[in-house]
């Protein structure tokens, strides 16, 4: 057996002595931490990090020191309606910001010469802004002079393998004092990436003989700028207001291409394309006031509005080898956007409770259309009828919620809520549906910590996962031949969520988690059977996304990082991130067991970086040594993923990669003022493989050809490009001014 092979055959086996290491290590960091953690600061769930802790990872942004922290992964949150549900585990200067862009990218927009110091806290914390996370991380801002905190520029440059274009981000951030009372950050990127991805692919009938064979590629090229402010101001001692605002407009266009050749080898068809979306924008603007009546009652009053949207034109010119045939062309549009509003009153009740209850309200809309034409030579476009091709989709939401946090002891917080949801959603176009729903979202959460070192957290809730409104819309793959038809039906996931973990923290330098969870899944979003009227105005079998029954989600997380000095390796960190889980819903087709195809939720409490959707486990394992007497360090990490099924009507489709994920760096800071960082990602450069299996029957008139189980042809498509199959050679310079 390889020794890739011995990876993928059980991610635990990788991650477990990962994780005794970590354990070790943590030992002994117990005793070396440099700035030890205060009895009662654990005790409180509370460890102090101050910025001179990071100086050795060289942080050019927050995000780079947030990453830092033993045994802490960043959690950008859920994808949810409205506001209150969509939080990660991050908070700044005490309060999560009114926005819903991910937290990750927030921080990056803060130069690391900004912040004062992080906070990790453990347990139901009752003076914070976010509830239902394990752990936060809670970044404190140094206060800005009027001359500024020192601002940070930083210059990226990359090559993806196969592409002949260098592709470069350029970043300026940088603070003001407004006064006494107020703060101004303002952040400045262009983006310019530039890729390239080939395949290769063969179609064989089910005894094996050779159809024909393709050669195909995809070049992307996405070129934005991103514009963010935030603004806080205290206009009095019991007033907080901030605001924040962004908009990112760009430019993309992809460049497809693809060669068939039959069995014999000869050339029979090429296909060029062009996909250019104008017009394409996202914006957002949010703003809150906080307002403190004493000590022990707070209101804070927020208010939110995004939007985004694009045009885009998609012509495929395919040719018999060398004559055009046909010209396909797809002209769709899309607008979407969301308005919130919320108020959250907290009162501590009691020396022991601590109260919060509020409302909130929503709208969002998503407005799509799609055309689709075919000419021939010299002919004139003529449109090609596809079912709920125009669609209008608008939501109204409205929820009430009710928390108490009750502080039994130093060592034991129970918090319990209770939100009320109720929605209704309208659609209108070519297919007119409007439908109303009520959810009553329970939730309870235990954290127990019967030692300084130690904690235990059990919760269960309730969760109602988002709506993609694209969904509701069909959607068109020129590539594949396939299509998938808006579904006005379509319902949101469901599901019990309980979740145990145990966290073991060893000094300031080392910590694991273990951590076991299930979910009961209630209409489980995945792919089903419904009929459109085609061309003709017949009626046939299509996919379209929609709900197929109930469900489970079982599984285990583990994280952990710990130095490696015990080891003789100074200077040195190990962390280790990898999750082990089962999907199970009966297939609607088939009456059988099976993964779910593709659900996007994850399991309540785990880790973001490794939502890998439907894949039965994954892992991330990294690496970093500091060379003090160069002013340098340098690190990797290897990562992986079992793969992953999606299941059609008549097709199934097994994603695959052949190898680890290998990511290698090197960063120095001896030129004075600079920092400047090399890099070499995903150096195997392994083959992301696909295999579709298409089952026989009319792809038409047949309800389900993949339940009669008669195979029809099996395509195996190997992609050395991609987002995980490209070598990308990069390097980073950053200072600042």
């Amino acid at each position: 057996m390889s020794g890739a092979d011995g990876l993928r055959a059980v991610m635990m086996g990788v991650v477990s002595p990962g994780l005794a290491v970590i354990a070790a290590g943590a030992a002994s960091a117990q005793q070396a931490a440099v700035e030890a953690v205060s009895p009662e600061a654990v005790q409180q769930g509370v460890s102090v990090f101050e910025a001179a802790y990071f100086d050795n990872f060289n942080p050019v942004n927050a995000e780079d020191m947030v990453a830092r922290v033993p045994g802490f992964v960043i959690d950008d949150g859920d994808d949810r309606r409205g506001f209150g549900a969509t939080a990660g585990n991050v908070l700044i200067n005490g309060e999560r910001p009114s926005s819903k862009t991910a937290v990750s990218d927030q921080l990056k927009r803060i130069p690391a010469s900004s912040v004062a110091r992080l906070e990790l806290i453990s347990g139901n914390a009752s003076d914070l802004d976010v509830r239902g996370q394990a752990q936060l991380v809670n970044v404190v801002l140094k206060r800005a002079s009027r001359s500024g905190a020192p601002g940070t520029w930083v210059l990226a440059a990359r090559h993806i393998q196969f592409s002949d274009r260098i592709g470069y981000t350029a970043q300026a951030s940088k603070s003001f004092a407004l006064g006494e009372k107020a703060e101004l950050s303002l952040d400045l990127q262009f983006p310019n990436l530039r890729g390239r991805s080939e395949s290769t692919e063969s179609h064989r009938l089910a005894d094996g003989a050779i159809i024909e064979s393709r050669d195909s590629y995809g070049q992307p090229n996405y070129i934005g700028v991103a514009g963010a402010a935030s603004l806080k101001w205290r206009p009095g001692a019991s007033d907080t207001v901030n605001i924040n605002a962004q908009f990112r407009p760009t430019w993309d266009t992809v460049g497809n291409g693809r060669r068939i050749y039959a069995a014999d080898g000869d050339l029979v068809q090429v296909l060029a394309g062009r996909s250019e979306q104008d017009n394409k924008y996202s914006a957002e603007i949010g703003g809150d006031w906080e307002h403190t009546f004493g000590k022990s009652l707070s209101v804070k009053l927020l208010a939110l509005a995004s939007s985004s949207g694009y045009d885009q034109t998609q012509v495929y010119e395919i040719y018999a080898p060398a004559t055009l045939v046909r010209t396909q062309t797809l002209d769709s549009t899309m607008e979407s956007g969301e308005r919130v509003g919320r108020g959250v009153f907290t009162w501590n009740a009691h020396p022991d409770h601590t109260l919060e209850f509020g409302a909130e309200g929503a709208f969002n809309f998503s407005d799509t259309t799609l055309d689709v034409f075919i000419q021939s030579p010299g002919g004139p476009l003529v449109p090609v009828p596809l079912a709920v091709s125009d669609a209008r989709v608008e939501e109204l939401r409205g929820e009430v919620f009710f928390t108490d946090i009750w502080s039994a002891s130093d060592a034991f917080t129970l918090e319990t809520g209770l939100t009320f949801e109720a929605s209704r959603i309208t659609q209108t176009g070519d297919e007119s549906k409007e439908r109303e729903f009520t959810y009553p979202k329970p939730r309870i959460s235990a954290t127990w910590m019967p030692n300084a070192g130690d904690q235990v957290r059990v919760s269960v809730e309730r969760d109602i996962s988002q709506l993609d409104f694209s969904e509701f819309a069909s959607s068109l793959n020129v590539l594949d031949a396939t299509s998938i038809i808006g579904n006005p039906d379509l319902e949101p996931e469901k599901a019990w969520k309980g979740r145990v973990e145990w966290d073991r923290r060893m000094g300031k330098l080392g910590a694991f988690t273990v951590a076991a969870f299930h979910d009961e899944v209630e209409d489980v979003h995945d792919l089903v059977v419904r009929q459109a009227l085609d061309g003709s105005n017949q009626l046939v079998y299509v996919d379209a996304f929609g709900n197929i029954g109930d469900g489970t989600r079982t599984g285990v997380e583990v994280k952990g990082s710990a130095p490696l000095d015990r080891f003789g390796i100074p200077h040195a960190e190990l962390r280790v991130n990898g999750i082990l889980q089962e999907t199970r819903v009966t297939d609607p087709q088939t009456g059988e067991e099976r993964s779910f195809s593709y659900s996007t939720e994850r399991a309540s409490g785990s880790s973001a970086t490794l939502n890998t959707g439907t894949t039965r486990w994954a892992y991330l394992i990294s690496y970093r040594q500091d060379l003090p007497g160069l002013k340098s360090a340098w690190g990797g990490s290897v990562s992986n993923w079992s793969g992953r099924e999606e299941f059609r009507r008549a097709e199934l489709y097994e994603y695959e990669r052949e190898t680890e994920r290998l990511d290698l760096f090197f960063e120095t800071t001896a030129i004075p003022g600079l920092t400047t960082r090399f890099s070499v990602s995903n150096i195997f450069a392994s083959d992301e493989q696909r295999t579709r299996t298409v089952y026989a029957g009319d792809p038409l008139t047949t309800p389900s050809p993949r339940a009669g189980g008669v195979i029809d042809r099996i395509e195996r498509r190997k992609t050395k490009g991609g987002p995980e199959g490209t070598r990308t050679f990069g390097v980073q310079i950053s200072g600042k001014f």
